[in-house]
């Protein structure tokens, strides 16, 4: 055989893919169900074999090279596990890559439901970063569909190969814990007294400066008491005291029920309902009318009507 046409060995493959679609090495392994060890030396066996560098050391992603090698691989991966599927006489399982905060909180808990109603489908759950490259291209591979967040003006075009709909519109709240409400002297008068207390962001200061303008109020700087970088994280500090957080219904789980988070409710002047963005499901052209796809997308419908006639508790 031509030196040219011989391919690396399938493991390394794997790993390498793993590693672009959710973004770390740990992520790759658990994934996987191997050591980070290997999924590292996998990397880098390949690296070797092909004589580029495909892993970015600064940042932790890929290099240039390294996006253009996953691009090509990852469709051609996906097809041959679908052929196998195809030759096992089975449907092929459909992967969905969700964010975190929407796969942990909202979409897990339901899937052993969907799985009960269509014992004959498998679906594959993978949560990954809002930022991984996955989002953009692994997308477009066989048998795989994402559900994400938008935010309102996002000026992000859709690729013309994608079709796309938008799940729900959530309201966005303050949400903290009751002990953190104490420790403030209880409720706010009103909302702009929120801009003297501990405010947790994620990235940056982006969605309580669009909320903040949604409720009419202006404010020149927001204080912060940390940022955590992603909307779940900010809650599980909210949840553990540090402050005040943005949150929406499909992240907060069963924690105003339990009682874990409460509702902040200024006193003096009601909140407005304020949806800042969108849950979107995306998938290819050719995966998006697919049995598999279509059953999961009425489900995913069903699922999210239902939480809309559940009203959520009460502010304390």
């Amino acid at each position: 055989m031509d030196p040219r046409y011989r391919i690396p060995p399938l493991s390394a493959l794997n790993a390498f893919v793993a590693f672009a679609r959710t973004g770390g090495i740990r992520r790759a392994a658990t994934e996987l169900r191997v050591d980070h060890a290997a999924i590292s030396r996998h990397i880098r066996d390949l690296e070797l074999s092909l004589g580029i560098t495909l892993r970015d050391k600064t940042t932790g992603g890929l290099t240039q090279a390294g996006q253009t090698y996953y691009d090509r691989i990852a469709p051609l991966l996906d097809g041959l596990a679908t052929a196998t599927a195809d030759m096992r006489n089975r449907v092929a399982p459909l992967t969905v890559t969700c964010v975190h905060g929407f796969a942990y909180h909202w979409l897990l808990p339901r899937l052993y439901a969907f799985r009960k109603l269509h014992p004959h489908m498998e679906v594959q759950l993978r949560s990954v970063d809002a930022s991984a490259a996955f989002h953009i291209s692994g997308v477009e591979s066989t048998n795989h569909a994402q559900i994400g967040y938008v935010r309102d003006g996002s000026t992000t075009p859709e690729p013309r190969t994608i079709r796309h709909m938008a799940i729900a519109r959530p309201p966005v709240f303050p949400v903290a814990s009751p002990q953190c409400i104490q420790a403030l002297g209880g409720q706010p008068h009103t909302t702009e007294d929120l801009l003297d207390a501990p405010l947790l962001h994620e990235e940056d200061d982006t969605e309580w400066r669009r909320w903040f303008a949604a409720q009419g109020v202006q404010a020149a700087t927001i204080p912060t008491a940390g940022r955590l970088w992603q909307a779940h994280i900010t809650l599980a500090a909210a949840r553990a005291g540090e402050g005040i957080a943005l949150g929406n219904p499909f992240l907060l789980g069963d924690d105003l029920l339990s009682g874990r988070l409460v509702r902040v409710q200024p006193t003096q002047t009601p909140l407005k309902a304020t949806p800042l963005g969108a849950y979107v499901l995306r998938a290819s052209e050719q995966m998006w009318e697919k049995p598999s796809l279509r059953t999961f997308r009425t489900w995913l419908m069903e699922q999210v009507a239902q939480d809309a006639d559940t009203p959520l508790p009460p502010p304390t």
